[in-house]
């Protein structure tokens, strides 16, 4: 029997052999990065949250056709958050548009401020910017928006990121590049609407998307 400090793919097995308790662990290590990720496309905290476990449920569901011989389960369950997301999306251009849920149950005001000693008014300022950044991920093709999502929401390395898309380094580093000036580019016009007025060049805050 493995213990809960094996591997994912070790886990994956036991799992996959009777030990079903221990997908637990599996959720344990992945539900913020996959809550995370769905974030960057969802805006509602409950889809995200339905969507969340609708992909461990997919994963469970499906954990036999897993080989890790073709990837890693990092990848993989990525890949079926990313299918999640995607045939949510197409759900929702079908059906009428709900109203937004209060502010304080998004997504972000969850995320724990990295500064401990932060004060009330810095996390809300936080907080802000991280709506202003999810809304103007949301404007950027699937592709760009995913791996932008990776880079900042889970702070995955590019190597890391590479690995999990199946993407070769090179194209991660274009994308992230190409990514940050295009997501400059659609908050600076975010920005711009917000005022009144048209878009202009420069003038964005800072991306700390390294």
């Amino acid at each position: 029997m493995t213990g809960v400090g094996g591997s994912d793919e070790e886990l994956a097995r036991c799992v996959r052999d009777g030990q079903r308790e221990l997908f637990a662990e599996l959720v344990r290590r992945y539900e913020r990065g996959i809550a995370n990720f769905i974030g960057a496309s969802v805006r509602s905290s409950a889809d995200v949250a339905d969507l969340s476990q609708e992909t461990f449920l997919r994963a469970y569901g499906h954990l036999a056709t897993f080989n890790p011989q073709l990837g890693k389960f990092s990848t993989w369950i990525y890949q079926i958050a990313r299918n999640v997301v995607r045939t949510h999306l197409a759900r929702s251009l079908r059906r009428p548009t709900v109203a937004e849920l209060p502010d304080d149950r998004l997504l972000e005001g969850t995320l724990p401020d990295a500064n401990p000693e932060s004060d009330p008014a810095r996390g809300v300022l936080r907080a802000e910017a991280d709506r202003e950044l999810r809304a103007a991920l949301a404007d950027l093709p699937e592709r760009t928006r995913t791996i932008l999502a990776l880079r900042y929401f889970d702070a995955m390395d590019y190597q890391t990121i590479a690995t999990t898309t199946g993407l070769t380094l090179g194209n991660v580093k274009t994308l992230i590049h190409r990514g940050k000036i295009a997501l400059a580019k659609a908050m600076r016009r975010r920005e711009a609407l917000d005022r009144g007025e048209p878009p202009r060049a420069g003038g964005t805050r800072a991306l700390h998307l390294v």
